[in-house]
C-alpha cells in the first residue's frame, strides 16, 4: 500500500460533502484545509515541509517498532501512556450544560474502546478479529488546571458562542473566563450546542497550533457519550475524534467523501485497513475496493464501530512519540505530575450549581453539589428558603417570598473542608399581576427591581430605559446596539402575569423601532412565551434582517417620529399559556447594527367587546396590507399602514368559507403587523382578509 501524507494531499484538493447524515459526523478534513488556506505562501511552505518530515518520522517509528503489529491474543496490555483531559462546556443554562456523570459516561467509553475492554469487540467480523488493538493509552481528567489550581477536569463557561460561533470564538471565551490550558499539555474537549454543522471535528498533529488551546476537540453535547443529551451515536465520536487527534485519517483516505468508487485509488497510509469507498451503513461483508472492508473500525462512518487496527495503533504510537503537535510532552512523568491525574482525590473546593436560578414566588430549586473530589459531607444554607439548611448531598428548597438570595454549601471529603457562597444566586419574582398590563417605561426609574429582567449574557450593552425617544409619553426601553460586535443575546423578560381569569383569547402587542447599520446586517427578534414562569420557553414570533427593518440609518440613530414605529400584534397566546404564571420574552441577536427600541407593551383579552370600539377614521377605507412569508410554515404575517388607530378584524379562511382564524386587533397609527399561527394548519390554499369597518382586503395565502 502506498504512503501519503494526508494534510500534504488535501492542502491542493477541494474536500466536498456527500454524506446527507444531520448532523455531518466529522468536520477534520474540512477544518484542516481552512487551516492550511489560512496561512500566508511562507508559512504553507513551511507547514508542507513540516508535515514531510514528520510523516517520515512515523514511518520509521513504525518500522522500528514491529511489536506493535503483534496480536494481544484477546488479551488487555498494561497501560503505555496517560493522557490528561479537560472538558469546557461551553452553554446558555440549555441542555448543552451537560452533567458531570454525561461526561464521566463519554470518558469510560473512549478508555474502552482504546483500551480494548468495550463490550462489542469480540463481535467483529471474524476475518479481523486478530487485528483488533489494544491501543495501551488511558485517558484521565486533569486535577490541576494550567495554573496548577485544583479542578476537576470540567470547567463551565456561561457564553453564546455555544451556538454557531467559531471554534477560535467558543476557545476564547473559556480562555477568558478559565485561564489558558496548553494544548501540549491537555487535550481540550469543547462541548457546544452547535458548531456549525458537524457532531465534531480536531486537528491532527502539527506545529501551527501544538502548544495552544486550538490542539483540541470540538464536539456536540448529543454526541458525548450514550447518557443525559446523548444517543448510542454518541458512543464512539469521541473515540472517533481522538483518533484523528492522534494522527488518524478515515478509512478512506484523505477527503471527507464517503463511498465514492475513486476512494479506492486512494489510501490512508496504514498497512492492515483495506482500501475503501468508505462506509455510513453497518454492512460488516462489504467489498467495496476488491477485498473485506473493515467496516466496524471507529474511523469510519458506519455507526457500529468496535476496533483500531494494530496499524492504527502503531501510528497513534509515533504520534505521541513524535514533537510534531506538541503529543510527545501529553504523557512523561512532569506534565502528569502538572496537570495532577494521578493524585489522590481530596476535597480541594466547594463548588454547587441549580436545575434554575430564577422562579415565581412558591417555586422550588433543585441544588446539585459539583464539589471536587471525593465530598462525603454537605452543609447547605438557604436564606430565604424552606427548609433554611440541609445535610443533602442534592436537597430541594422551596421559596415563597419574592427576594434575591444568596446560597452557601461546606463541603467536606472528612479530613479537608471547603466553603462556597454565591451571592444573589436565587431570584425570586414578584407575585403575578393580572391584566391589563401596559407599559410605556415612563412610570418607572429603572429596569433594575422592576417588573422587568434584563438578562446580559456577553457584558456588551443591555436593555435600559431612555428618554431620548418613545412613541408613547417621553420613555421607551432601548438596547444600544450600535457600535456592539455581532453575535450578542440581549434579553428583556416580564414578570409573571396571571392569564387565568381569561376565557377567550388574549393578545399580545407592542411597537418597536429599529435601523440597520448596514444593509448587509442580519439581526432577529424573537419572542419567547412560558407556562412555567420560566422553566421553558416557546419562541412565538420571529423578526429577522429585512423582515425587522428594511431601512439604514449608518449614524448612532434614534427614531424621531411615529412613523419610524411599528406595531406589533402576537395572537397566537393560545390557551395553554392561560396560567397564573405566564411570562414573556424579547430577545435581540446582534449582528453589526443599529439601535433597537421597544414601547407600549400591552396584553389585554382579545375580545372587542372588553374596550371601547375606536370610531372609524378618514382615509382608512383605501388601506393595503402585505403577506408574508407566502407560502408560509409555521406563522404568516399581515402588515398594513393606518393613518388613525382603528379595530381592525384579520380572519384566515379556508376555500370552502369557512373561518379558521378570528382576530380582533386594536390597530394603531403606523405600521401594524399581525401575526397568524399557521403551524397546526393542514397544509392546503387558504384567503386571509382584513376588514376595517365593513371595508375588507382578500388575499391568498398558501400553508405548507
Amino acid at each position: 500500500m502506498k504512503r501519503i501524507l494526508l494534510s500534504f494531499a488535501i492542502a491542493f484538493g477541494a474536500v466536498s460533502s456527500t454524506y446527507a447524515q444531520e448532523p455531518y459526523p466529522c468536520h477534520t478534513d474540512e477544518k484542516t484545509v481552512e487551516y492550511i488556506e489560512s496561512l500566508s505562501p511562507q508559512e504553507r511552505a513551511q507547514h508542507i515541509a513540516d508535515q514531510a518530515q514528520y510523516d517520515l518520522e512515523i514511518q520509521n517509528f513504525v518500522a522500528n517498532n514491529p511489536q506493535l503489529l503483534t496480536p494481544s491474543n484477546g488479551n488487555q496490555r498494561a497501560i503505555t501512556y496517560t493522557i490528561p483531559v479537560v472538558f469546557h462546556i461551553i452553554h446558555q443554562d440549555g441542555p448543552e450544560n451537560i452533567s458531570n456523570e454525561q461526561v464521566l459516561n463519554a470518558l469510560q467509553h473512549m478508555n474502552d474502546d482504546y483500551q480494548k475492554s468495550n463490550a462489542l469487540w469480540p463481535n467483529v467480523n471474524p476475518a479481523f478479529l486478530p487485528i483488533v488493538a489494544d491501543v495501551e493509552i488511558e485517558f484521565k481528567l486533569a486535577k490541576l488546571d494550567g495554573s496548577g489550581n485544583c479542578t476537576n477536569g470540567i470547567t463551565r463557561t456561561f457564553s453564546n458562542t455555544t451556538s454557531g460561533a467559531s471554534g477560535q470564538q467558543r476557545i476564547a471565551a473559556v480562555q477568558a473566563e478559565h485561564g489558558n490550558w496548553p494544548g501540549n499539555k491537555y487535550i481540550n474537549i469543547y462541548v457546544a450546542e452547535d458548531i456549525n454543522g458537524a457532531a465534531g471535528y480536531t486537528y491532527r498533529p502539527n506545529n501551527g497550533i501544538g502548544a495552544s488551546m486550538s490542539n483540541g476537540i470540538h464536539v456536540l453535547h448529543t454526541y458525548v457519550g450514550d447518557i443525559g443529551t446523548a444517543g448510542s451515536n454518541g458512543r464512539h465520536t469521541l473515540t472517533h475524534e481522538v483518533g484523528h487527534w492522534l494522527d488518524l485519517p478515515h478509512n478512506w483516505g484523505g477527503t471527507n467523501n464517503p463511498g465514492l468508487a475513486s476512494n479506492c485509488n486512494d489510501d490512508d497510509g496504514i498497512a492492515d485497513t483495506p482500501n475503501t469507498i468508505g462506509w455510513t451503513t453497518c454492512n460488516v461483508n462489504g467489498e467495496s475496493c476488491g477485498s473485506l472492508d473493515n467496516v466496524e473500525n471507529f474511523m469510519e462512518y458506519s455507526y457500529c464501530s468496535k476496533m483500531f487496527t494494530n496499524g492504527q495503533k502503531a501510528r497513534m504510537h509515533a504520534a505521541l512519540n513524535s514533537s510534531v503537535g506538541g503529543r510527545n510532552n501529553m504523557h512523561i512523568a512532569t506534565n502528569l505530575s502538572a496537570t495532577g491525574v494521578n493524585l489522590p482525590d481530596v476535597m480541594c473546593k466547594a463548588e454547587f450549581g441549580a436545575n434554575i436560578q430564577e422562579i415565581c414566588t412558591g417555586g422550588t430549586v433543585s441544588f446539585e453539589d459539583l464539589s471536587y473530589s471525593g465530598a462525603s459531607g454537605w452543609n447547605w444554607t438557604f436564606p430565604g428558603g424552606s427548609p433554611s439548611a440541609s445535610t443533602n448531598e442534592n436537597p430541594t428548597v422551596t421559596y415563597n417570598t419574592p427576594g434575591v438570595y444568596s446560597v452557601t454549601l461546606s463541603a467536606t471529603d472528612g479530613t479537608n473542608t471547603e466553603s462556597e457562597t454565591k451571592s444573589a444566586f436565587i431570584r425570586v419574582l414578584p407575585n403575578s399581576v393580572d391584566l391589563p398590563v401596559m407599559e410605556s417605561f415612563d412610570y418607572i426609574p429603572s429596569l433594575t427591581g422592576s417588573f422587568w429582567t434584563v438578562e446580559n449574557n456577553g457584558g456588551n450593552a443591555a436593555f435600559e430605559i431612555t428618554s431620548s425617544a418613545a412613541y408613547t409619553g417621553a420613555k421607551s426601553a432601548k438596547l444600544a446596539n450600535f457600535g456592539q460586535n455581532a453575535g450578542n443575546f440581549d434579553a428583556l423578560l416580564s414578570s409573571p402575569i396571571d392569564l387565568s381569569p381569561i376565557t377567550t383569547e388574549t393578545t399580545l402587542t407592542f411597537r418597536y423601532a429599529y435601523r440597520k447599520r448596514s444593509s448587509s446586517n442580519d439581526e432577529w427578534l424573537r419572542v419567547f412565551i412560558t407556562n412555567d414562569c420560566g422553566e421553558s420557553w416557546v419562541q412565538r414570533k420571529t423578526l429577522r434582517g429585512n423582515g425587522l427593518s428594511s431601512e439604514v440609518a449608518g449614524n448612532n440613530w434614534t427614531p424621531s417620529s411615529e412613523s419610524d414605529w411599528v406595531t406589533v400584534h402576537m395572537t397566537n397566546i393560545t390557551s395553554q399559556y392561560w396560567v397564573d404564571n405566564f411570562r414573556f420574552k424579547f430577545e435581540f441577536e446582534s449582528d453589526g447594527g443599529n439601535n433597537f427600541y421597544l414601547d407600549d407593551i400591552n396584553i389585554y383579552s382579545g375580545s372587542e367587546n372588553e374596550e371601547p370600539v375606536l370610531a372609524l377614521e378618514k382615509n382608512t377605507l383605501n388601506f393595503k396590507f402585505n403577506l408574508f412569508p407566502n407560502p408560509a410554515e409555521n406563522s404568516a404575517n399581515v402588515t398594513f399602514n393606518l393613518e388613525n388607530s382603528q379595530n381592525v378584524n384579520v380572519s384566515l379562511m379556508n376555500m370552502m368559507g369557512q373561518t379558521i382564524q378570528s382576530n380582533d386587533i386594536k390597530a394603531q397609527t403606523g405600521d401594524n403587523l399581525v401575526m397568524l399561527d399557521t403551524e397546526s394548519i393542514q397544509a392546503g390554499i387558504y384567503l386571509v382578509t382584513v376588514n376595517i369597518a365593513g371595508t375588507q382586503q382578500v388575499k391568498r395565502l398558501i400553508v405548507k
